[in-house]
């Protein structure tokens, strides 16, 4: 036999589920032993030779405080919505994080601009421009500074 068809029979074999039924094992008083299916007859031994288990009995499990057999397309909705939670929450710690970079980008360049020196200008309520003196420039430094060491965590 070629080894890709003895590849193919082991896993025939190993994927047959195995059969399993009960087997009673019948002497008779003259000593005769006869294997069958059925119980034996009143009058002889019985041994059962191999026996299937239970069938389940749903409402006794229900009892039991066992689970309700499980719906397939239950079990696929639950995983479809927590995947699509699990997306979203991806989606809007991403969202955070690109925020956060860009707050701390400008705090950093705040930072450098007060860090420059020279003179620094604002512009007021009615639009006219005025410059920052010493003690303005450094409250401005220390809010930029601030600013960065929170954003730039």
């Amino acid at each position: 036999m070629n080894k890709p068809g003895l590849i193919l029979f082991a896993a025939a074999l190993l994927a047959a589920p195995p059969a399993s039924a009960q087997v009673y094992k019948c002497t008779d008083a003259s000593g005769k032993t006869v294997y069958s299916q059925t119980p034996c007859p009143a009058g002889q031994s019985a041994k059962v030779i191999r026996a299937t288990p239970p069938p389940v009995d749903e409402a006794a499990a229900k009892k039991a405080g066992g689970k309700p057999p499980a719906n397939p397309d239950q079990e696929f909705r639950k995983r479809q919505k927590d995947r699509e939670d699990a997306e979203k929450k991806a989606n809007e710690q991403s969202a955070d994080a690109s925020r956060r970079q860009e707050q701390c980008q400008r705090a950093r360049e705040q930072v450098a601009q007060y860090e420059l020196g020279g003179r620094i200008s604002g512009v007021n309520e009615k639009g006219e421009r005025y410059f920052l003196d010493e003690g303005q420039i450094a409250q401005g430094k220390a809010r930029a500074q601030a600013s960065a060491a929170e954003w730039c965590k």
